[in-house]
């Protein structure tokens, strides 16, 4: 009995051995390095204790944005739109007010989200309307996304994630050396932090994500211009950079911990119209609005419509929105619907990257592209993406044909389209629709929308005044508008959301 308490002590104390002689894994290494960067950052802003004392914080974002994608041109000079945000945030409670203001691009918005207690709502201001929350997305995941907002909270979401921070390496950041270290937030999204190595406050993050143009891109906030705010240091430029473009510049206002009673997190809506909160993912389906005419209406992705008219011998699509398996879906959908024809042409309204995101496919299928010329660039880009998909394995460059003088005409005796350009438009200087005069039928995106809700149009937006004018301008006539995005509508829907605009054209 003695011997074996001697052999297993002696085991034991060479095991001791081994496990004092066992290097660190790479794991280890990397999360010790990750560690030691964020407590650095951690004292730089003002110290482990200073953050835990935050209980709410008031936030104003404002200034410019040039929307990657989806300005009126594709080509710079741009035209700046204007956005401000107002947040109220109550970190113990997990209650937000939060307002937003946009305009841009044919659109303004003005908009506040109310969460609280357990329940929520959403407030349209400019057409009065209150859509409830579904309960199940008032919980803590709808708030980490403004946990993004300052280099404060994200440090705060590290503290308490410490298990999944790795250390990415060393880099130059504008012109000065940072670590990088990385961790996963509540809501999945992985973050990369840059920390300065000189004054180890966080100069940006990265988040990663998928560009039509570019493939797989970094979406980057960059903190600047640190100011101290009590304890705490908090920058006063917010900006916001994509695939390398500048996309958002803000001022920043930052207060911490400023009295809130629970009247604090209300919004005045006496008189607003309650409206029920969107479904579910619309299911996939194919509308026919005349002989040979078709909208596939979210086969692409949700919301996302595309148009197929039959001719002889080829079918034409107009709009190729989602991204390239959306495309994939799409063309396998027009061939169950119009069996053996090809998809010859495939047409782009505008170049906007939620609806170029799918023309890869049609490329790959031998399409030839329809737009107006200054689009081409934009085509060409994305055709030439490094992307995981058909045109990858095959490659082939886009064929382009092209809507001159405004206008262009497709038939074959019997059905006829006619691509009409009705730019300049706010939201695209360029902006081509389907007409079908046989059918008194027009295809657009981004025009005009029928709530998918049942809510009140509200004010119309500048983008479908200026198309109500356009069809009275270019002599279209019809009875239908169908859309990229949303339901088809009725012209005298169009009417109701337009007024007078619309009843001075359209109709004969």
């Amino acid at each position: 009995m003695k011997r074996t308490a001697i052999a297993l002590g002696l085991l034991l104390s060479a095991s001791a051995t081994v496990v004092a002689q066992t290097p660190s894994t790479l794991t280890l290494q990397s999360h010790a390095k990750a560690s030691a960067v964020l407590d650095a950052a951690v004292v730089a802003i003002g110290g482990a204790e200073a953050l835990q004392e935050i209980r709410t914080v008031r936030l104003e974002l404002d200034g410019e944005t040039w929307p990657r994608n989806q300005m009126p041109t594709p080509e710079p000079p741009f035209d700046a739109g204007h956005f401000n945000e107002k947040l109220l945030f109550d970190l113990t409670t997990n209650s937000l007010l939060l307002e937003q203001r946009v305009a841009g691009a044919g659109f303004e918005g003005h908009n506040a989200t109310v969460i609280k207690g357990g329940e929520g709502a959403n407030y349209d201001l400019r057409g009065r309307t209150t859509t409830p929350i579904p309960a199940g997305q008032t919980n803590q995941q709808q708030f980490i996304q403004y946990y993004r907002r300052l280099p404060n909270l994200i440090l705060i979401q590290a503290l308490g994630r410490p298990t999944s921070l790795r250390h990415l390496g060393e880099t130059n950041y504008e012109g000065r050396k940072h670590d990088v270290i990385t961790f996963v937030m509540p809501d999945t999204q992985q973050v990369a932090i840059y920390v300065d190595a000189q004054n180890r406050l966080i100069s940006k993050y990265e988040l990663i994500f998928a560009d039509p143009l570019d493939g797989n891109t970094a979406s980057e906030i960059i903190f600047s211009d640190y100011a101290q705010s009590g304890k705490l240091k908090v920058p006063r430029i917010w900006s916001w950079r994509i695939a390398g473009d500048l996309v958002a510049s803000y001022k920043v206002k930052t207060e911490f911990n400023p009295a809130v009673t629970d009247d604090s997190f209300n919004v005045a809506s006496a008189g607003f119209t309650t409206v029920p909160p969107a479904g579910p993912n619309p299911e996939a389906s194919v509308e026919k609005l005349a002989d040979g005419v078709f909208v596939l209406h979210n086969v692409a992705g949700p919301n996302q419509n595309t148009l197929a008219v039959e001719f002889k011998d080829y079918i034409l699509a107009v709009e190729a929105p989602g991204d390239s398996a959306g495309g994939e879906r799409v063309i396998a959908r027009i061939r169950e619907t119009i069996p053996g024809k090809p998809v010859r042409y495939v047409v782009l309204t505008h170049h906007h990257g939620d609806h170029v995101g799918g023309l890869r496919s049609f490329i790959a299928e031998g399409a030839t592209v329809i737009t107006t010329k200054s689009n081409r660039r934009v085509v060409e880009t994305l055709a030439r993406a490094p992307q995981n998909d058909r045109l990858a394995r095959t490659p082939r460059a886009p064929q382009f044909e092209f809507v001159e003088e405004g206008r262009r005409r497709f038939t074959d005796g019997e059905q006829v389209v006619e691509l009409v350009d009705v730019g300049p438009n706010p939201h695209a200087r360029e902006m081509i629709v389907a007409y079908l005069p046989k059918h008194r039928i027009v295809f657009q995106g981004d025009l005009f929308r029928v709530p998918d809700n049942g809510a009140p149009y509200g004010p119309p937006q500048s983008s479908t005044l200026s198309f109500a004018k356009s069809l009275k301008s270019k002599g279209m006539i019809v009875d239908r508008i169908a859309s990229v995005h949303g339901p088809t509508a009725t012209f005298e829907e169009f009417q109701t959301a337009t007024g007078s605009i619309a009843e001075a054209g359209g109709r004969r």
